[in-house]
């Protein structure tokens, strides 16, 4: 369900392309470093959103350095900052649960094992972050038993999964937390929602639980779904413009304004491409 607060690198300057790359490389040696080399196979954008928000609003200082990839052969911009960490175990979490919701959907063997691989790294990343882990489990059994019933709200499943990123993906619960609690609440239903607009095709067609699947077919469908979507990121800039972050702002202001798109500007293309090949 992740993966989509991703940059808009093509609208990035050059030297924040750089930044945000080193932030995504130094969230990768931050994961092998705490859980080992292979958890860096689980490695997301999302949690580096995270580590630049973090850093930003809390003036975190970060060092910067170029080192060699292993994966990719080439010397590659590497940040170091402390909510580097904070951001991998989030990431560790999320991938966790991730795999978790997928083998309760199709019991995917791929899923089965990273689950076997990750279990022992969540257990100790948990007991860090009860609250955290209490809050996923609660969410995972709420939204389990709203697809079994059937719900066709899409804002019912939504909710379920702000509330859910309102409490892992917040940091510290200070003076900050009354306008991140709100943006998280809605960047976690953006995320749902896109997820389900994004899957639509894939789930109808396996016959897996999808909110906007009473829409499928309909040519309006579009631009409702754009809509609704609209609205829940305009409420969620809305909180992130109250914050004090200064610090790698461009970068930010291009994930959420921008980055968080990409998946669905994505599908209509898909949609539109397969739509013409059909015609034709």
């Amino acid at each position: 369900m992740f993966g989509y607060l991703t940059a808009y690198q093509d609208r990035l300057s050059p030297e924040d392309r750089q930044i945000y790359q080193g932030y995504y490389c130094g969230l990768c040696r931050t994961l092998s470093e705490k859980f080992g080399k292979k958890s860096a196979l689980v490695l997301a954008y999302d949690p580096v959103f995270l580590a630049l928000l973090y850093t930003g609003l809390y003036e975190n200082e970060e060092s910067r350095s170029e080192r060699f990839c292993l994966y990719k052969g080439v010397k590659t911009p590497v940040v170091r900052t402390g909510m580097l960490s904070f951001a991998a175990d989030i990431n560790l979490m999320l991938a966790y649960h991730n795999y978790s919701d997928q083998v309760y959907d199709s019991r995917k063997k791929r899923a089965l094992r990273a689950l076997h691989f990750l279990e022992k790294e969540y257990a100790r990343t948990e007991k860090s972050y009860p609250e955290k882990g209490q809050a996923v489990r609660e969410y995972m059994e709420k939204l389990h038993a709203l697809e079994s019933r059937g719900s066709d709200n899409p804002d019912e499943a939504a909710a379920l999964t702000g509330r859910m990123c309102e409490e892992v993906f917040l940091y510290r619960d200070d003076e900050y937390a009354r306008y991140l609690r709100p943006m998280f609440f809605y960047l976690g239903k953006y995320i749902y929602l896109i997820d389900a607009y994004c899957d639509l095709e894939e789930d109808i067609k396996a016959g897996s639980y999808n909110p906007y699947a009473k829409f499928f077919g309909d040519p309006e469908a579009s631009g409702l779904v754009r809509m609704h979507l609209e609205s829940t990121m305009g409420a969620c800039t809305e909180y992130f413009e109250k914050l004090p972050v200064f610090l790698h702002r461009d970068i930010l202001r291009n994930i959420l304004y921008a980055g968080v798109w990409i998946g669905f500007r994505k599908a209509e293309k898909e949609r539109e491409e397969k739509e013409a090949g059909n015609v034709l």
